[in-house]
């Protein structure tokens, strides 16, 4: 999914209705927010290595399709990006109500139903700013455009599972929900993270606070959320708002230091090949991390610690002005820091948006841009851009921790 900031919140967020899929927003550790559930997928793409998976997400328990989908009270189960957040199913109405029964929901799009074929096309309008790469210039554009999203369904029992497939693609995305009619698309549905492969569903059980319900009506198809009481979440409580992730949690105690300890610890036994740099990995925490026998911390606080590995003494420093700012759609983060062991000092530096600007999209930051095309129009454009000193920082760590 293409992520640049200023686009409306519905394409770079929620992209979910664009085939009654959804991504979940903003980095995996946004507070406060929930976390949309992704498309169920038999691939999944290598996630990045600074991203801890969950140790209790892999296990899972099959089911029949139908009521045994509906006697449970929740499903969770891996998405092609990254773990799916599951949802409560619980029981949901199968009448179409009127827009107050829906919560109020600000997620609302037009949809064409082929109902003799079993297929629809939603509608989307999308409005957002994006820094485009043209005939060798830099050009800051607004663009508004309608997209369209065809699926397929099928029902199994009183299950109702819908496909996407792209042409030339050999996997099929399904998402499998209940709560409405067999053989009826029009309703309320309630989506579960159940799996669909070769006309069976197999999900497990995992419990969770709201239950996300699509409903589709004779021209328009729409989304709203709901706790498990059944009283709604607002639609606003479901976007980040733009703020600062760090929430005075200790930067040393974070997976970027884990790696650093284990990279100096590679150095030292020669094994260079192992040395691992992730400055993002600064902003995940989730609870602490294991250090490594190999380390021993002398002293520590949020942007300070030292540590001795080999006998070597060393002292990490990290600047004030780290952070990460969270945006609808994408994340801005920095972190400046020196390593220090006796008089040598290695400085690390890293900054990165996803946010472009007029003042950003210009020809004199291209080095810092990361650029990709549009498949349909072939146009070039920038998804952010990042300035880093990593391999000057690998270098002077390996010369380091070598010398000592």
């Amino acid at each position: 999914m293409k992520i640049v900031s200023g686009k409306s919140f519905f394409y770079s967020c929620m992209v979910l209705v664009s085939g009654i899929f959804i991504s979940a927003c903003g980095d995996s550790d946004t507070p406060s927010v929930v976390n949309p559930p992704l498309e169920s997928s038999s691939s999944v793409e290598d996630i990045d290595p600074s991203i801890e998976s969950s140790a209790d997400a892999t296990s899972s328990e099959s089911t029949t399709p139908s009521s045994a989908v509906e006697s449970s009270s929740s499903m969770e189960s891996s998405s092609s990006a990254t773990t799916a957040s599951s949802s409560s199913i619980g029981s949901s109405s199968s009448a179409i109500g009127s827009v107050g029964d829906y919560c109020s929901t600000n997620f609302r799009y037009k949809y064409i139903h082929d109902k003799e074929n079993k297929k629809f096309t939603i509608l989307e309008d999308h409005s957002y700013d994006e820094c485009q790469h043209l005939n060798g210039n830099y050009v800051f554009s607004h663009i508004d455009e309608v997209k369209q999203y065809n699926r397929s369904y099928i029902f199994v029992g009183d299950t109702l599972v819908l496909i996407q497939s792209k042409e030339g693609d050999p996997d099929t995305m399904t998402t499998v929900l209940v709560g409405g009619s067999a053989n009826n698309l029009l309703g309320d549905w309630a989506f579960t993270t159940c799996d669909y492969e070769a006309g069976s569903i197999s999900c497990n059980n995992k419990s969770k606070p709201y239950t996300i319900h699509y409903v589709f009506e004779a021209d328009s198809q729409l989304v709203y959320t709901t706790q498990t009481d059944g009283s709604c979440i607002p639609p606003e409580s479901l976007i980040p708002s733009d703020g600062t992730l760090d929430k005075d949690e200790s930067y040393t105690d974070t997976y970027a230091m884990r790696y650093l300890y284990e990279s100096i610890i590679s150095i030292k036994k020669g094994e260079i090949q192992n040395v691992s740099i992730f400055p993002s990995s600064f902003f995940l925490q989730e609870g602490g991390i294991t250090v490594p026998s190999e380390v021993t911390i002398s002293s520590q606080s949020k942007y300070a610690v030292a540590f001795t590995i080999g006998g070597q003494e060393f002292s990490v420093t990290i600047g004030e002005n780290t952070h990460r700012i969270q945006y609808y759609s994408g994340s801005q983060s920095e972190v400046d820091l020196d390593l220090t062991s006796g008089s040598a000092v290695c400085h690390l530096h890293y900054f990165s948006d996803s946010k472009l600007t007029s003042e950003t999209c210009k020809a004199e930051n291209a080095p810092y841009f990361q650029l990709y095309t549009h498949e349909e129009s072939g146009i070039e454009y920038v998804e952010g851009y990042e300035i880093k000193n990593i391999d000057e920082f690998k270098a002077c760590l390996i010369a380091l921790a070598q010398n000592h």
